[in-house]
C-alpha cells in the first residue's frame, strides 16, 4: 500500500512551518527571558546532544541542526527542520525543572515521523494517528528526569504550547498545533 506524502513546498517535500511565535501565550513571554540549554537523550537511539540555540538573541544553526538530527526519524534516516516552537517549548520547560531543583535531561521517545514510519507503527498496532503533527514537523514525546509526565503536561498547558496529550506514567505529548489537551 502506497504511504501519502506531505504536501511539497519549495521542493523540500515538508509543508512550510508556521512562525513560532503565537500572539499574547506565557511561552511567548516565558521564552525570550529563559535559557535555550536543552540537553536531551533520544531513547531509541542513545544520542545526546547538550546545546544552546538561542545566544545573544539570534539563533544558533549549528545547534538547531544538532538538535534536528536527535529528532530525526530515525528509522527512515529524515532529518528536516523541526518547528522552532517545539524547541523554546521544551526549552522554558527545561529551565522550570532545573530551577525546581531536577537536571532538565530530556528523554525524547519520539520526534518527526515520516508518513512510512507512521503507517508501520499503525501496521504494528502502535498508536500513531495518521494527521499527527509529528509527520508535520510540530511534535514531540518526552520524559524529563525525576518528574512525573503528569507534572509537565500540567506545565506545558499552562505555557499554552499547543497540543498536550497525556500517556499515564509513560510520557507526555507537546505540539505547536492548536491549543488543545488530551488523555488522562
Amino acid at each position: 500500500m502506497a504511504v501519502p506524502a506531505l504536501a511539497s513546498c519549495g521542493g523540500s517535500g515538508y509543508e512550510s512551518l508556521p512562525p513560532p511565535t503565537r500572539a499574547d501565550t506565557r511561552l511567548d513571554y516565558l521564552f525570550p527571558q529563559g535559557d535555550s540549554y536543552l540537553n536531551i537523550r533520544n531513547a531509541h537511539t542513545d544520542e545526546r546532544v547538550a546545546v544552546r540555540f538561542v545566544e545573544d538573541g539570534r539563533e544558533n544553526r549549528r545547534a538547531l541542526r544538532k538538535l534536528d538530527w536527535v529528532f530525526r526519524d530515525w528509522r527512515q534516516g529524515e532529518a528536516p527542520d523541526m518547528d522552532r516552537r517545539i524547541y523554546w517549548s521544551l526549552a522554558t520547560l527545561s529551565n522550570f525543572a532545573r530551577r525546581n531543583g531536577h537536571s532538565g535531561q530530556i528523554t525524547l521517545l519520539s520526534g518527526f515521523r515520516t508518513a512510512q514510519t507512521t503507517y508501520d507503527l499503525q501496521s504494528r498496532g502502535v498508536g500513531a494517528a495518521s494527521r499527527s503533527y509529528h509527520m508535520r514537523r510540530r511534535a514531540a514525546d518526552i520524559r524529563f528526569d525525576g518528574i512525573p509526565p503528569e507534572q509537565i503536561a500540567d506545565m506545558a498547558e499552562w505555557l499554552q504550547v499547543g497540543g498536550v496529550g497525556r500517556y499515564g506514567s509513560s510520557f507526555t505529548h507537546v505540539d505547536s498545533g492548536p491549543i488543545r489537551t488530551w488523555g488522562a
